[in-house]
């Protein structure tokens, strides 16, 4: 029986700091898909990636190893260069941390073979990411998923996917003509690429397991969230830009928690007719700036240093807000204000609220 060759199919592997994983993928790649060829699209790792990878293309000459320009960073610019850069019919691109199956490699092959023009690895398992992570991923998609239908352009069930394949000269078209509007810093060119599709493209979809890295370390960051909503046109540019100076921006989350901070508490003092008079409401809002911005600070560096581990992050949030809302309650009643009658539920609810918007924006890691 004649063995099934690739001869007509590259893998595109996109790479930064993969030491450990990328050797292994590489053979695993070469024994399952006999003719396949692998373009390694490395975005100048500083570990031994590159190193082991010249090492396995010496001998297999089908392997190449892409130089890329140190100046020109980002995993998308790596994909799109590998699909320039591939010389057969149809290519398959995925990471090399073993998250994508190289056993659903020849799934999306077959599925090119039938005659489909784009295929999109559809995750069916994500337990392997926290809820966070999982939160993100289904708010991108659902964003991407929308603004493809809004522009009537091809779309699929997990448009975020990294793992996804197509028609090299289709692509290279796509990129030769829309390349410029690209995010090429971006992390998403599954999206891009999508965006610039005729509408009338094929698209199949292959459900694999997505699996938790074998090594190294996810580069999942505020920066991706950022990079997915530039992608949405001018008003996707417009929302980047808030939530940048509302969420990461330190100056932005101090301005943002505090104007909701002192509109709950305000309004929930209004609702009780709770008299106050200018000079209650300049305590107030004394009380409100002085204890977040000693929140702003304590978040910044409690939830940035040391271990991550729920209840160690726990515990650093019940000590900050605890904290801070005893500052606000002490700079309130012993330096500024003179009435003691006033609820202090108010302040009390209206400071959580504040300290929440600022705690959440505080997690999400910024590089």
């Amino acid at each position: 029986m004649t063995q099934k060759t690739y001869d007509d199919l590259t893998v595109i592997l996109p790479t930064y700091k993969e030491e450990g994983n990328i050797q292994s993928m590489l053979e695993t790649l070469d024994s399952l898909y006999p003719g396949v060829s692998i373009i390694v699209a490395d975005d100048n790792s500083l570990d031994g990636t590159p190193d082991l990878v010249r090492a396995f293309a010496a001998d297999h000459p089908r392997t190449r190893l892409l130089n890329r320009d140190p100046d020109d960073r980002g995993l998308t610019a790596s994909i799109m260069e590998g699909i320039v850069e591939t010389r057969t019919e149809l290519f398959v691109v995925m990471d090399a941390d073993f998250q994508h199956p190289p056993e659903s490699v020849g799934g999306l092959y077959d599925l090119l073979a039938q005659g489909a023009d784009m295929v999109v690895g559809k995750r069916e398992d994500k337990n392997s990411l926290s809820s966070s992570r999982m939160l993100a991923s289904w708010g991108a998609n659902a964003l991407a998923k929308s603004y493809l239908y809004v522009m009537r352009r091809p779309t699929a069930e997990d448009t975020m996917s990294g793992f996804f394949g197509g028609r090299t000269a289709q692509c290279q078209d796509v990129i030769s003509r829309c390349g410029g509007k690209f995010e090429r810093a971006g992390f998403k060119v599954l999206f891009d690429i999508l965006k610039f599709m005729p509408r009338e493209t094929v698209v199949r979809e292959l459900e694999f397991h997505f699996s938790s890295r074998r090594s190294g370390q996810s580069k999942l960051s505020s920066r991706v969230i950022l990079s997915i909503l530039r992608q949405c046109g001018l008003a996707g540019k417009a929302a980047a830009l808030g939530v940048k100076f509302l969420f990461i921006n330190v100056l932005g989350r101090y301005v943002s928690a505090l104007a909701l901070g002192l509109t709950f508490t305000f309004a929930l003092m209004g609702s009780l007719n709770v008299a106050y008079d200018d000079h209650l409401v300049n305590s107030t809002i004394l009380a409100f700036v002085l204890a977040l911005a000693y929140l702003v600070v304590a978040n910044k560096y409690v939830f940035t240093h040391g271990k991550r581990d729920r209840l160690i992050t726990g515990m650093k949030m019940v000590f900050t807000g605890f904290s801070g809302f005893l500052i606000s309650i002490f700079f309130f009643y012993m330096l500024f204000s003179t009435s003691y009658t006033i609820q202090t539920w108010p302040l009390f609810i209206g400071f959580g609220i504040a300290y929440l918007w600022n705690t959440v924006s505080s997690v999400i890691p910024e590089k």
